[in-house]
Formats: C-alpha cells, structure tokens, sequence
C-alpha cells in the first residue's frame, strides 16, 4: 500500500489543503491511505474520514512536545502541546496510536532528536520527508532507523495540494487493507520510505501565497 502519513489541512495553521480535497488528489495520484497529521487539532482528520470513499483515512495528530514535534499515528483524541517528549509518548501509546517522529534531525522545524536522547520509546521516525532542504537530515534520520530498529516512513509532510504524495511509505499489511492493517505493519517495521523531495520552487511559492497575499480557504465550523 502506499501511505502518506503527514499531510497537514486547514486546520493547520499553515496549510490551506481542505481535507476533501487532499482526498481528491491523494486518489489521482495512487495513493491508497494518507492521514492529515495536524498541529495540535484533529478535526481535519475527523472531518476526511467522515466522507468515506476509496482511501484509507488513519486517524493522526501532530503533537508539539516541550522538545519537538511528535505524530501520534492511530490517535483520534487531542493530546496536549506542551508536555515533556516522555510523556507524550506515553500518552500516544496510551491512546493505542504508534509515536512516529517527523523530520527528526530539522533543527529549524522542531527535529525532536536535535533536543533529546536517542533512546526515548519511540515507534518510528520519518526517513524520507519531502520538505528537507538538505539532505543530511534524512540521512542521519536513517542511521538512527537502523540503529534503533525503528519504522522508516517517507511522509510528504504537504501544507499544499500539488505536494501531497511527494513521499510516502511503502505498507505491506499483509493483505489487511485497513486502520489497524496499516498501523500493525508499521508496528513491525514492515515499511519503507520512498519518494522524492517537494520542489523548493512550489515551497517558495506556497509560502508567497500565504505570507504575502494571505489566502486562506475558508474553514468548516
């Protein structure tokens, strides 16, 4: 299967992805599962799985720890910003979800593993994130996978449409397409990332868009 863990909607505050669309353009590209990984909110998630239709939606939060960011893979429940990087692990696993961490080595984007201990009990950790800059930080991310024997998920970490599916993880469920088939495999690290970096040009120009013009579709209440 291919799954795009980390697609960021409207209900980001630096998206302006609407979940019905993400849905569109996840199907015109191949994919067949994503989930929208919000900052600290989950109703985009909510509200794409509401609408049914032929892609997996897996319920997903992107949590700001005290020490970076943090995916909450499987969790359909508001996990608070702010508590210790521990602690919100715990709280992940508490909920059933899997601890995945995205661009874990951006110092500039909230890597978690710039601020703390390798060991933390993590699940997985994002190998292939489409919106590095620099290559080194995947790399690194990796060596980290294999020393630890943690998941490797590629993620296009999308705040635009045209990047959703940039990068995404390869799933073998072993036959059982689902929520649960997708976290299991993941679970046990059969996975691989795969895919290509966003443009930088589009980034640029997704960044003009919202800074600059300040165009921002409109929310469901």
């Amino acid at each position: 299967m291919k799954f795009d863990p980390h697609i960021h909607s409207i209900y980001s505050c630096d998206s302006r992805s609407k979940p019905i669309d993400i849905l569109i353009q996840a199907e015109k590209i191949g994919l067949d599962a994503i989930a929208i990984s919000d900052h600290n909110e989950i109703k985009g998630s909510r509200i794409a799985r509401s609408y049914g239709g032929s892609i997996i939606v897996v319920p997903s939060i992107e949590i700001s720890s005290d020490k970076g960011h943090i995916l909450g893979l499987g969790v359909d429940e508001i996990i608070p910003k702010g508590l210790s990087a521990v602690e919100t692990v715990d709280r992940i696993h508490d909920a059933g979800g899997l601890a995945i961490v995205p661009h874990p080595f951006s110092y500039y984007r909230h890597g978690l593993f710039c601020n703390v201990d390798k060991n933390l009990g993590v699940d997985g950790v994002e190998t292939k994130n489409a919106r590095y800059i620099f290559g080194y930080s995947n790399k690194q991310a990796q060596t980290l996978a294999y020393n630890k024997r943690l998941a490797t998920l590629g993620a296009s970490d999308s705040h635009f449409i045209k990047s959703v599916g940039d990068a995404y993880t390869e799933v073998n469920t072993k036959g059982y397409d689902s929520v649960d088939g997708i976290l299991k495999a993941i679970r046990h690290r059969r996975c691989k990332a795969v895919g290509h970096r966003t443009s930088n040009f589009l980034i640029a120009k997704e960044v003009f868009v919202k800074k600059v013009l300040r165009r921002y579709p409109k929310r469901e209440e």
